[in-house]
Protein backbone atom coordinates (compact mmCIF):
# COMPACT_ATOMS: atom_id res chain seq x y z
CA UNK A 1 0.00 0.00 0.00
CA UNK A 2 1.46 3.37 -0.99
CA UNK A 3 0.84 5.82 1.86
CA UNK A 4 2.43 8.76 0.03
CA UNK A 5 4.28 9.59 -3.18
CA UNK A 6 1.59 8.70 -5.75
CA UNK A 7 -0.20 11.55 -7.46
CA UNK A 8 2.45 13.88 -6.03
CA UNK A 9 6.19 14.49 -5.93
CA UNK A 10 7.30 13.89 -2.33
CA UNK A 11 6.02 12.15 0.85
CA UNK A 12 7.29 8.81 -0.48
CA UNK A 13 6.23 5.86 1.67
CA UNK A 14 5.14 2.33 0.73
CA UNK A 15 4.08 -0.54 3.01
CA UNK A 16 4.63 -4.22 2.16
CA UNK A 17 2.80 -6.92 4.12
CA UNK A 18 3.24 -10.68 4.04
CA UNK A 19 1.24 -12.56 6.60
CA UNK A 20 2.05 -10.98 9.93
CA UNK A 21 5.24 -9.28 8.72
CA UNK A 22 5.35 -5.63 7.68
CA UNK A 23 8.05 -3.62 5.90
CA UNK A 24 8.09 0.09 5.09
CA UNK A 25 10.06 1.43 2.11
CA UNK A 26 11.05 5.10 2.51
CA UNK A 27 9.35 7.63 4.78
CA UNK A 28 9.65 11.16 3.49
CA UNK A 29 8.09 14.59 3.66
CA UNK A 30 6.46 16.73 1.01
CA UNK A 31 6.51 20.50 0.73
CA UNK A 32 3.46 22.71 0.24
CA UNK A 33 3.25 24.93 -2.81
CA UNK A 34 3.60 28.66 -2.34
CA UNK A 35 -0.16 29.12 -2.58
CA UNK A 36 -0.68 26.60 0.25
CA UNK A 37 1.75 28.10 2.73
CA UNK A 38 0.40 30.22 5.52
CA UNK A 39 3.53 30.85 7.55
CA UNK A 40 2.88 27.81 9.75
CA UNK A 41 2.64 24.82 7.41
CA UNK A 42 6.15 24.02 6.20
CA UNK A 43 6.01 20.25 5.59
CA UNK A 44 3.50 17.62 4.54
CA UNK A 45 3.77 14.21 6.24
CA UNK A 46 2.49 10.77 5.26
CA UNK A 47 -0.45 9.53 7.28
CA UNK A 48 1.35 6.91 9.35
CA UNK A 49 -1.71 6.52 11.57
CA UNK A 50 -3.08 3.97 9.09
CA UNK A 51 -0.30 1.57 10.15
CA UNK A 52 -1.67 1.30 13.67
CA UNK A 53 0.62 -0.36 16.20
CA UNK A 54 1.57 -3.50 14.24
CA UNK A 55 5.36 -4.01 14.49
CA UNK A 56 7.43 -2.97 11.50
CA UNK A 57 10.17 -5.49 10.77
CA UNK A 58 12.26 -3.00 8.80
CA UNK A 59 12.24 0.47 7.28
CA UNK A 60 14.15 0.23 4.01
CA UNK A 61 15.54 3.50 2.62
CA UNK A 62 16.44 3.93 -1.05
CA UNK A 63 18.44 7.15 -0.54
CA UNK A 64 18.81 10.16 1.73
CA UNK A 65 16.67 12.91 0.22
CA UNK A 66 14.14 14.50 2.58
CA UNK A 67 11.20 13.28 0.52
CA UNK A 68 12.38 9.73 1.35
CA UNK A 69 13.71 9.95 4.93
CA UNK A 70 12.64 13.16 6.70
CA UNK A 71 9.36 11.75 8.12
CA UNK A 72 11.14 8.98 10.03
CA UNK A 73 10.78 10.83 13.32
CA UNK A 74 7.04 11.10 12.64
CA UNK A 75 6.87 7.34 12.05
CA UNK A 76 8.87 6.55 15.19
CA UNK A 77 6.65 8.83 17.31
CA UNK A 78 3.61 6.95 16.03
CA UNK A 79 4.68 4.16 18.36
CA UNK A 80 4.79 1.02 16.20
CA UNK A 81 7.95 -0.94 17.13
CA UNK A 82 10.56 -0.81 14.35
CA UNK A 83 12.98 -3.73 14.12
CA UNK A 84 15.65 -1.94 12.08
CA UNK A 85 16.31 0.85 9.61
CA UNK A 86 18.30 -0.25 6.54
CA UNK A 87 20.16 2.00 4.10
CA UNK A 88 23.41 2.66 2.29
CA UNK A 89 26.22 4.38 4.25
CA UNK A 90 25.54 8.01 3.28
CA UNK A 91 21.83 7.55 3.88
CA UNK A 92 22.35 6.04 7.33
CA UNK A 93 24.68 8.89 8.32
CA UNK A 94 22.04 11.42 7.28
CA UNK A 95 19.46 9.55 9.35
CA UNK A 96 21.77 9.65 12.38
CA UNK A 97 22.27 13.39 11.95
CA UNK A 98 18.58 14.18 11.45
CA UNK A 99 17.39 12.00 14.34
CA UNK A 100 20.19 12.79 16.77
CA UNK A 101 17.77 14.45 19.16
CA UNK A 102 14.19 13.89 20.15
CA UNK A 103 13.38 10.30 19.17
CA UNK A 104 14.86 6.89 20.06
CA UNK A 105 16.69 5.38 17.13
CA UNK A 106 15.92 1.79 16.13
CA UNK A 107 18.95 -0.35 15.18
CA UNK A 108 20.61 0.99 12.02
CA UNK A 109 21.88 -1.47 9.41
CA UNK A 110 24.34 -0.36 6.73
CA UNK A 111 23.68 -2.10 3.43
CA UNK A 112 26.24 -2.73 0.70
CA UNK A 113 25.50 -3.42 -2.97
CA UNK A 114 25.35 -7.13 -3.73
CA UNK A 115 25.01 -8.26 -0.11
CA UNK A 116 21.35 -8.90 0.74
CA UNK A 117 19.95 -7.98 4.13
CA UNK A 118 17.28 -10.38 5.31
CA UNK A 119 14.42 -9.99 7.72
CA UNK A 120 11.82 -12.72 8.06
CA UNK A 121 10.08 -13.34 4.75
CA UNK A 122 11.99 -10.59 2.90
CA UNK A 123 15.51 -10.07 1.57
CA UNK A 124 16.72 -6.67 0.35
CA UNK A 125 19.49 -6.22 -2.23
CA UNK A 126 20.74 -2.71 -2.99
CA UNK A 127 21.73 -1.90 -6.58
CA UNK A 128 23.47 1.38 -7.36
CA UNK A 129 21.64 3.88 -9.56
CA UNK A 130 22.63 7.38 -10.66
CA UNK A 131 20.87 10.23 -8.87
CA UNK A 132 21.70 13.59 -7.29
CA UNK A 133 22.96 12.27 -3.94
CA UNK A 134 25.58 9.70 -2.91
CA UNK A 135 24.52 6.09 -2.37
CA UNK A 136 21.23 6.22 -4.28
CA UNK A 137 19.99 2.71 -4.97
CA UNK A 138 17.22 0.58 -6.32
CA UNK A 139 16.17 -2.15 -3.91
CA UNK A 140 15.39 -5.66 -5.15
CA UNK A 141 13.08 -7.23 -2.58
CA UNK A 142 12.85 -11.00 -2.61
CA UNK A 143 9.40 -12.00 -1.34
CA UNK A 144 7.65 -15.38 -1.06
CA UNK A 145 5.85 -14.70 -4.37
CA UNK A 146 8.74 -13.22 -6.37
CA UNK A 147 11.17 -10.32 -6.70
CA UNK A 148 9.82 -6.78 -6.42
CA UNK A 149 12.14 -3.95 -7.50
CA UNK A 150 11.67 -0.49 -6.01
CA UNK A 151 13.70 1.70 -8.37
CA UNK A 152 13.93 4.63 -5.98
CA UNK A 153 14.82 7.90 -7.69
CA UNK A 154 17.11 7.13 -10.60
CA UNK A 155 18.60 7.92 -13.94
CA UNK A 156 20.65 5.45 -15.96
CA UNK A 157 23.86 7.46 -16.29
CA UNK A 158 27.03 5.36 -16.28
CA UNK A 159 29.38 8.02 -17.64
CA UNK A 160 30.33 9.80 -14.41
CA UNK A 161 34.01 9.72 -13.52
CA UNK A 162 33.22 8.47 -10.02
CA UNK A 163 32.26 4.79 -10.39
CA UNK A 164 30.14 4.96 -7.22
CA UNK A 165 27.79 7.34 -9.02
CA UNK A 166 27.20 5.09 -12.03
CA UNK A 167 24.09 3.01 -12.47
CA UNK A 168 24.81 -0.72 -12.25
CA UNK A 169 23.10 -1.76 -15.47
CA UNK A 170 24.72 -5.18 -15.36
CA UNK A 171 23.09 -6.10 -12.06
CA UNK A 172 19.73 -4.67 -13.09
CA UNK A 173 19.89 -6.75 -16.26
CA UNK A 174 20.82 -9.86 -14.31
CA UNK A 175 17.81 -9.35 -12.04
CA UNK A 176 15.62 -9.04 -15.11
CA UNK A 177 16.95 -12.23 -16.66
CA UNK A 178 16.40 -14.09 -13.38
CA UNK A 179 12.83 -12.86 -13.20
CA UNK A 180 11.23 -9.73 -11.72
CA UNK A 181 7.62 -10.04 -10.66
CA UNK A 182 6.89 -6.32 -10.24
CA UNK A 183 8.65 -2.99 -10.70
CA UNK A 184 7.61 0.07 -8.72
CA UNK A 185 9.22 2.76 -10.86
CA UNK A 186 10.06 6.46 -10.44
CA UNK A 187 7.76 8.48 -12.72
CA UNK A 188 9.07 12.01 -12.12
CA UNK A 189 10.45 12.78 -15.60
CA UNK A 190 8.66 10.03 -17.54
CA UNK A 191 6.68 12.66 -19.44
CA UNK A 192 9.86 14.31 -20.77
CA UNK A 193 11.44 13.11 -24.01
CA UNK A 194 14.95 11.71 -24.36
CA UNK A 195 17.49 11.12 -21.60
CA UNK A 196 18.65 13.14 -18.62
CA UNK A 197 22.17 14.54 -18.95
CA UNK A 198 25.03 13.30 -16.80
CA UNK A 199 25.93 15.14 -13.61
CA UNK A 200 29.46 15.48 -14.98
CA UNK A 201 28.09 17.65 -17.81
CA UNK A 202 27.79 20.51 -15.29
CA UNK A 203 31.51 20.54 -14.37
CA UNK A 204 32.88 22.74 -17.17
CA UNK A 205 29.93 25.16 -17.34
CA UNK A 206 30.13 25.78 -13.59
CA UNK A 207 33.89 26.32 -13.88
CA UNK A 208 33.35 28.80 -16.71
CA UNK A 209 30.81 30.80 -14.70
CA UNK A 210 33.14 30.98 -11.70
CA UNK A 211 36.14 31.91 -13.83
CA UNK A 212 34.23 34.72 -15.54
CA UNK A 213 33.01 36.28 -12.28
CA UNK A 214 34.64 39.63 -11.62
CA UNK A 215 34.16 39.46 -7.86
CA UNK A 216 32.97 37.06 -5.18
CA UNK A 217 30.94 34.01 -6.17
CA UNK A 218 28.07 32.69 -4.04
CA UNK A 219 26.97 29.20 -5.08
CA UNK A 220 23.72 27.73 -3.82
CA UNK A 221 22.41 24.25 -4.49
CA UNK A 222 20.72 21.41 -2.65
CA UNK A 223 22.87 20.61 0.38
CA UNK A 224 22.54 16.90 -0.43
CA UNK A 225 23.93 17.28 -3.96
CA UNK A 226 27.47 16.48 -2.92
CA UNK A 227 28.72 16.18 -6.50
CA UNK A 228 27.44 19.65 -7.42
CA UNK A 229 29.14 21.06 -4.32
CA UNK A 230 32.29 19.19 -5.35
CA UNK A 231 32.14 20.79 -8.80
CA UNK A 232 31.92 24.21 -7.16
CA UNK A 233 34.89 23.43 -4.88
CA UNK A 234 36.99 22.27 -7.81
CA UNK A 235 36.12 25.48 -9.69
CA UNK A 236 37.26 27.44 -6.63
CA UNK A 237 40.52 25.46 -6.57
CA UNK A 238 41.12 26.17 -10.26
CA UNK A 239 40.52 29.91 -9.85
CA UNK A 240 42.45 30.29 -6.58
CA UNK A 241 39.43 31.11 -4.41
CA UNK A 242 39.03 30.30 -0.72
CA UNK A 243 35.77 28.60 0.11
CA UNK A 244 33.40 29.51 2.93
CA UNK A 245 30.56 27.14 3.84
CA UNK A 246 27.49 28.81 5.39
CA UNK A 247 24.36 26.96 6.46
CA UNK A 248 23.85 24.11 8.88
CA UNK A 249 22.85 21.47 6.31
CA UNK A 250 25.74 22.31 3.96
CA UNK A 251 28.28 22.05 6.77
CA UNK A 252 26.71 18.85 8.13
CA UNK A 253 26.55 17.13 4.75
CA UNK A 254 30.11 18.17 3.87
CA UNK A 255 31.37 16.69 7.13
CA UNK A 256 29.55 13.40 6.46
CA UNK A 257 30.72 13.25 2.84
CA UNK A 258 34.36 13.93 3.80
CA UNK A 259 34.24 11.29 6.53
CA UNK A 260 32.90 8.69 4.08
CA UNK A 261 35.33 9.63 1.32
CA UNK A 262 32.56 10.94 -0.94
CA UNK A 263 34.21 14.35 -1.42
CA UNK A 264 37.62 15.97 -1.01
CA UNK A 265 37.96 19.28 0.85
CA UNK A 266 39.14 22.42 -0.96
CA UNK A 267 42.85 22.64 -1.72
CA UNK A 268 43.13 25.85 0.31
CA UNK A 269 42.03 26.21 3.92
CA UNK A 270 38.40 27.17 4.18
CA UNK A 271 37.52 30.61 5.51
CA UNK A 272 35.01 31.15 8.30
CA UNK A 273 31.96 33.38 7.79
CA UNK A 274 33.50 36.07 9.99
CA UNK A 275 36.50 36.25 7.62
CA UNK A 276 34.47 37.15 4.55
CA UNK A 277 34.92 40.90 4.95
CA UNK A 278 38.71 40.53 4.93
CA UNK A 279 38.91 38.40 1.75
CA UNK A 280 39.53 39.77 -1.71
CA UNK A 281 36.25 39.27 -3.57
CA UNK A 282 38.05 37.84 -6.60
CA UNK A 283 39.57 35.20 -4.32
CA UNK A 284 36.42 34.19 -2.46
CA UNK A 285 33.62 31.67 -2.96
CA UNK A 286 30.67 31.10 -0.62
CA UNK A 287 28.73 27.83 -0.79
CA UNK A 288 25.45 28.22 1.06
CA UNK A 289 21.91 27.00 1.62
CA UNK A 290 18.82 28.68 0.25
CA UNK A 291 18.41 27.60 -3.36
CA UNK A 292 14.68 27.08 -2.75
CA UNK A 293 14.17 30.47 -1.07
CA UNK A 294 13.51 28.88 2.32
CA UNK A 295 12.74 31.84 4.53
CA UNK A 296 15.41 31.23 7.18
CA UNK A 297 18.10 29.85 4.86
CA UNK A 298 21.29 31.79 4.27
CA UNK A 299 20.59 33.16 0.80
CA UNK A 300 17.06 34.33 1.61
CA UNK A 301 18.36 36.21 4.62
CA UNK A 302 21.17 37.73 2.57
CA UNK A 303 18.66 38.79 -0.09
CA UNK A 304 16.68 40.59 2.65
CA UNK A 305 19.87 42.14 3.99
CA UNK A 306 19.62 40.54 7.45
CA UNK A 307 22.33 37.86 7.42
CA UNK A 308 25.03 38.62 10.02
CA UNK A 309 27.98 37.61 7.83
CA UNK A 310 26.92 37.56 4.18
CA UNK A 311 26.29 41.07 2.92
CA UNK A 312 25.84 41.18 -0.84
CA UNK A 313 27.00 43.89 -3.22
CA UNK A 314 27.37 44.87 -6.86
CA UNK A 315 30.54 42.87 -7.44
CA UNK A 316 28.95 39.59 -6.30
CA UNK A 317 27.70 36.80 -8.56
CA UNK A 318 25.07 34.42 -7.16
CA UNK A 319 25.00 31.06 -8.94
CA UNK A 320 21.91 28.86 -8.64
CA UNK A 321 23.35 25.37 -9.32
CA UNK A 322 19.85 23.95 -9.01
CA UNK A 323 16.35 24.69 -10.18
CA UNK A 324 13.19 25.37 -8.17
CA UNK A 325 11.22 22.42 -6.89
CA UNK A 326 7.71 22.53 -8.41
CA UNK A 327 5.66 24.93 -6.31
CA UNK A 328 8.68 26.97 -5.20
CA UNK A 329 9.01 29.00 -8.40
CA UNK A 330 7.28 32.17 -7.14
CA UNK A 331 9.39 32.34 -3.98
CA UNK A 332 12.63 31.72 -5.89
CA UNK A 333 11.71 34.32 -8.51
CA UNK A 334 10.95 36.86 -5.78
CA UNK A 335 14.31 36.17 -4.12
CA UNK A 336 16.13 36.53 -7.43
CA UNK A 337 14.37 39.85 -7.99
CA UNK A 338 15.53 41.01 -4.54
CA UNK A 339 19.12 40.00 -5.36
CA UNK A 340 19.05 41.83 -8.69
CA UNK A 341 17.64 44.90 -6.95
CA UNK A 342 20.82 44.94 -4.83
CA UNK A 343 22.91 44.97 -8.01
CA UNK A 344 23.96 41.32 -7.70
CA UNK A 345 24.57 39.36 -10.90
CA UNK A 346 22.47 36.17 -10.90
CA UNK A 347 23.22 33.05 -12.96
CA UNK A 348 20.65 30.23 -13.17
CA UNK A 349 20.23 27.05 -15.20
CA UNK A 350 18.53 29.20 -17.84
CA UNK A 351 21.77 31.16 -18.34
CA UNK A 352 24.23 28.23 -18.35
CA UNK A 353 23.93 24.40 -18.23
CA UNK A 354 24.87 24.24 -14.53
CA UNK A 355 22.05 21.96 -13.41
CA UNK A 356 20.76 18.55 -14.47
CA UNK A 357 17.94 16.50 -12.99
CA UNK A 358 18.46 13.30 -11.04
CA UNK A 359 15.43 11.60 -12.58
CA UNK A 360 15.07 9.46 -15.69
CA UNK A 361 13.36 10.74 -18.80
CA UNK A 362 11.25 8.64 -21.16
CA UNK A 363 14.08 6.81 -22.95
CA UNK A 364 15.65 5.77 -19.64
CA UNK A 365 12.30 4.65 -18.26
CA UNK A 366 11.96 2.44 -21.32
CA UNK A 367 15.48 1.11 -20.76
CA UNK A 368 14.85 0.37 -17.08
CA UNK A 369 11.74 -1.60 -18.00
CA UNK A 370 13.80 -3.43 -20.62
CA UNK A 371 16.52 -4.27 -18.11
CA UNK A 372 14.19 -5.51 -15.37
CA UNK A 373 11.59 -7.15 -17.64
CA UNK A 374 8.90 -6.98 -14.94
CA UNK A 375 5.68 -8.92 -15.31
CA UNK A 376 3.82 -6.09 -13.56
CA UNK A 377 4.49 -2.36 -13.30
CA UNK A 378 3.25 0.15 -10.73
CA UNK A 379 4.29 3.74 -11.59
CA UNK A 380 5.11 5.60 -8.37
CA UNK A 381 6.77 8.86 -7.28
CA UNK A 382 5.03 11.38 -9.47
CA UNK A 383 1.99 13.42 -10.31
CA UNK A 384 -0.82 11.67 -12.20
CA UNK A 385 0.37 12.75 -15.66
CA UNK A 386 3.84 11.41 -14.84
CA UNK A 387 2.46 8.06 -13.71
CA UNK A 388 0.35 7.87 -16.85
CA UNK A 389 3.36 8.69 -19.02
CA UNK A 390 5.28 5.74 -17.54
CA UNK A 391 2.28 3.49 -18.13
CA UNK A 392 2.16 4.52 -21.79
CA UNK A 393 5.89 3.83 -22.18
CA UNK A 394 5.50 0.40 -20.60
CA UNK A 395 2.75 -0.61 -23.02
CA UNK A 396 3.91 1.10 -26.23
CA UNK A 397 7.66 0.62 -25.87
CA UNK A 398 8.21 -1.83 -23.01
CA UNK A 399 6.08 -4.73 -24.20
CA UNK A 400 3.80 -4.95 -21.16
CA UNK A 401 0.11 -5.73 -21.46
CA UNK A 402 -2.04 -2.81 -20.34
CA UNK A 403 -3.72 -5.09 -17.82
CA UNK A 404 -0.34 -5.64 -16.13
CA UNK A 405 0.19 -1.93 -15.43
CA UNK A 406 -1.50 -0.67 -12.26
CA UNK A 407 -2.16 3.05 -11.91
CA UNK A 408 -2.66 3.43 -8.17
CA UNK A 409 -3.18 6.27 -5.73
CA UNK A 410 -2.20 6.74 -2.11
CA UNK A 411 -4.14 4.35 0.10
CA UNK A 412 -4.76 1.71 -2.56
CA UNK A 413 -4.15 -1.82 -1.30
CA UNK A 414 -2.49 -3.75 -4.12
CA UNK A 415 -2.68 -7.54 -4.01
CA UNK A 416 0.38 -9.08 -5.63
CA UNK A 417 0.68 -12.80 -6.34
CA UNK A 418 2.66 -14.78 -8.88
CA UNK A 419 -0.23 -14.36 -11.31
CA UNK A 420 -1.89 -11.04 -10.59
CA UNK A 421 -1.31 -7.46 -9.49
CA UNK A 422 -4.59 -5.68 -8.74
CA UNK A 423 -6.06 -3.05 -6.48
CA UNK A 424 -8.12 -4.98 -3.92
CA UNK A 425 -9.08 -2.26 -1.47
CA UNK A 426 -8.59 1.37 -0.53
CA UNK A 427 -7.72 2.84 2.87
CA UNK A 428 -8.39 6.59 3.27
CA UNK A 429 -5.12 8.40 3.98
CA UNK A 430 -4.78 12.06 4.88
CA UNK A 431 -2.11 14.65 4.21
CA UNK A 432 -0.67 15.62 7.60
CA UNK A 433 0.39 19.27 7.79
CA UNK A 434 3.41 20.05 9.95
CA UNK A 435 5.59 22.93 11.01
CA UNK A 436 9.23 23.39 10.03
CA UNK A 437 10.36 20.90 12.67
CA UNK A 438 8.06 18.19 11.34
CA UNK A 439 5.62 18.46 14.25
CA UNK A 440 2.07 17.69 13.02
CA UNK A 441 -0.50 20.48 13.28
CA UNK A 442 -3.96 19.86 14.64
CA UNK A 443 -6.17 19.29 11.61
CA UNK A 444 -5.03 16.96 8.83
CA UNK A 445 -6.30 17.65 5.34
CA UNK A 446 -9.27 15.65 4.13
CA UNK A 447 -8.58 12.00 3.46
CA UNK A 448 -7.66 11.06 -0.09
Amino acid sequence: MPVGGLGEVGRNMTVLDWGGERVVVDCGVGFPSTSERDGVVEQLLPDVRVLGTQPIAAVVLTHGHDDHIAALAHLIRQGAPIGRIIGMPFTIELVKAKLAEGVPLPPLVVARPGTPVTTGAFAFEYVRVAHSIPDAAAVAITTPVGVVVMTGDYKLDNTQANPKRRCDRDRLGALGRAGVLAMLGDSTNADELGRTASEDSTIQPLHDVVEAAAGRVIVTSFASNIDRIDHAIRAADATNRRVTFIGRSVRRNMAIAERLGEISPPNRDTAGPRELESLQPRRSMVICTGSQAERNAVLARAARGDHPHLQLGRTDTVVFASRPVPGNEPDVEAMIAALIAQGVKVVTHEDAPIHVSGHARADEVEEMIGLLRPRFLVPVHGEPQMQEAQARIAVARGGLDRGNVVLARNGDVIALTRDRCEIDDHVPVAVIEADGDGVPLSDPRAAR
